[in-house]
């Protein structure tokens, strides 16, 4: 019981994290330009990552920073963004280390 516990705990502060990189990124300039395509873009990118990120245990920045960079580069070549699009994906999941830091690197 207490492990089913635990695990929804782990799912919801996952979902929480998931869902501030998401908002940081919104609400960032560039992501004003783009909101309502990247909205859906990194809400879709975030959910098809969750399950993977969730088995990440202890992580050092630069691995969790390179599993970042390469989950955005299969999604942008599944998804056939523009080389743009897929830059600016790579470059906002770089910033979501801190948080991810935060709840499960300590």
């Amino acid at each position: 019981m207490a492990d089913k516990n635990f695990k929804f705990l782990q799912g919801a502060v996952i979902g929480a994290i998931l869902g501030a990189a998401a908002g940081m990124f919104i609400n960032s300039e560039k992501g004003k330009e783009v909101a309502e395509n990247a909205k859906d873009m990194m809400a879709d990118f975030y959910k098809s990552v969750a399950p993977k990120i969730k088995k990440l245990k202890k992580v050092s920045e630069k691995e969790y920073k390179e599993f970042m960079k390469i989950a955005a580069e299969k999604y942008s070549k599944a998804k056939a963004l523009s080389e743009e699009k897929a830059k600016e994906l790579i470059d906002e999941t770089q910033k979501s280390w801190k948080h991810f830091y935060k709840h499960f690197g300590k």
